[in-house]
């Protein structure tokens, strides 16, 4: 299959990239500038310049490769952090709105691409908190999403994007992974949308959601959902 992948060079981009490429998937990715991107140099990656902000950016991704065309986006966007700490102060260059305004584009642009043969199903890297699933978040991480400023911000601009990808009428699926850990894959359990009958302070390591997201696109056992996922 043909991925097409937004924010790629994140710390969960960069692992979905490795994830897809490892089970011989083609992938495009759509990076500001390719001579800085941190990526694995390998004969199925092909990086396009581009803003995920920008529609006609993603319309040149989407129609790069004129022998496969794409058949699944993955967005892995995130909003950046002067720091790790989840109290760190939003990166000033990172716009409240990047996921809506991204979610948008993308939307819009496959609209545009008449080349498309089919529209490609949505993987949306999203997060727990957002929706019905703020009532699985155990008291000491709601208080963090309810003060944290950047965390407060990430989490109503997932809110927003949510809204955005269910609107569009394209086909969807949206992770909502709890505490993010580094470490080796583990098996994954999607749990409800809700998170109903999750244990307390659950988590998932990146690696972990990068393998699930790419068996999302791979597989249609939650099409049309947003599952809760842990390890």
């Amino acid at each position: 299959m043909h991925i097409l992948v937004l924010g790629a060079t994140g710390r969960n981009g960069q692992l979905i990239v490795n994830s897809a490429l490892s089970r011989n998937h083609t992938v495009t990715a759509l990076v500001r500038d390719p001579s800085k991107a941190v990526l694995q140099q390998h004969p199925n990656l092909h990086l396009v310049r581009g803003s995920p902000t920008s529609q006609s950016d993603i319309e040149s991704a989407l129609q790069s490769s004129s022998s496969a065309p794409i058949n699944a986006v993955i967005f892995a966007l995130g909003h950046r952090r002067l720091s790790g700490s989840p109290f760190s102060a939003p990166a000033p260059d990172c716009p409240h709105d990047l996921m809506e305004t991204s979610a948008k584009a993308l939307i819009a642009a496959i609209r545009a691409c008449s080349t498309l043969p089919t529209q490609p199903k949505l993987i949306i890297n999203s997060s727990q908190g957002v929706g019905e699933s703020w009532n699985s978040m155990a008291l000491p991480i709601k208080f963090i999403f309810s003060h944290a400023t950047a965390m407060k911000m990430g989490l109503k601009d997932h809110e927003r994007m949510d809204a955005v990808v269910r609107e569009s009428g394209m086909p969807f699926v949206l992770g909502r992974p709890t505490v993010l850990k580094e470490g080796e894959p583990k098996p994954v359990r999607a749990w409800p949308d809700d998170g109903n009958g999750m244990p307390w302070m659950p988590s998932i390591t990146r690696e972990s959601l990068a393998e699930w997201l790419v068996d999302a696109v791979e597989r249609d056992d939650w099409d049309g959902m947003s599952p809760v996922i842990t390890n």
